[in-house]
């Protein structure tokens, strides 16, 4: 009795062509605002049609899409440092590497200012995962009993990102290196003294 032969290719060519384009999408997103950026130049710079690419994704902006939520899950993992000092700083951390790069700079102008459908759909995505791993942070927080409780947590956690993204978008200033543990110490600050 012969085995079936498997249908499809679970790691072939279709996960190396999709890998390659997000690949030459990161890249280009280094040189080119997203704005700017077309599906021929992500095409030719990953090695293949732009009609595959648009098979695939449909849109730019989907693709973008994609790249945003990829290059996140990659590079915005949540710690467990076994304190909440260490994990907000771990987190707070990553964020600002990733805003210094070419890439997680551009997918940020992206996400703050295209207005289009899928750019509401990859806030709505992106934010819901920070948000709830910033979550988990601050209940293992509560369960450590670092924290009473972690209603003003999340606001804090916000107003931190924000400051990361104000500063690197609006004020155009780099991102000092120690700028996480300042901003920890400075949110924990204020958390710690109302519990």
């Amino acid at each position: 009795m012969t085995e079936p032969t498997p249908k499809g290719r679970p790691g072939g060519r279709t996960a190396r062509t999709t890998q390659a384009v997000i690949d030459a999408t990161t890249a280009l997103l280094g040189e080119v605002a997203p704005a700017d950026l077309t599906v021929g130049q992500i095409a030719a710079h990953a090695g293949v049609n732009a009609a595959t690419v648009y098979r695939k994704w449909g849109t730019k902006e989907a693709l973008l899409r994609e790249v945003l939520l990829t290059l996140s899950a990659e590079r915005l993992t949540t710690p467990d440092t076994g304190s909440l000092r260490g994990d907000l700083v771990a987190t707070v951390a990553a964020v600002a590497d990733f805003l210094r790069t070419p890439a997680g700079y551009a997918l940020a102008v992206l996400a703050a200012t295209a207005e289009d459908d899928t750019s509401q759909e990859l806030r709505d995505a992106f934010w819901g995962d920070r948000f709830a791993r910033a979550e988990r942070i601050f209940t293992r927080a509560v369960e450590r009993g670092e924290l009473l409780d972690a209603d003003d947590a999340l606001l804090a956690y916000e107003a931190m990102i924000a400051t990361l993204h104000f500063r690197i978008l609006a004020r155009r200033r780099a991102l000092d290196a120690d700028i996480a543990e300042q901003l920890v110490d400075l949110m924990l600050g204020g958390l710690t003294s109302r519990n």
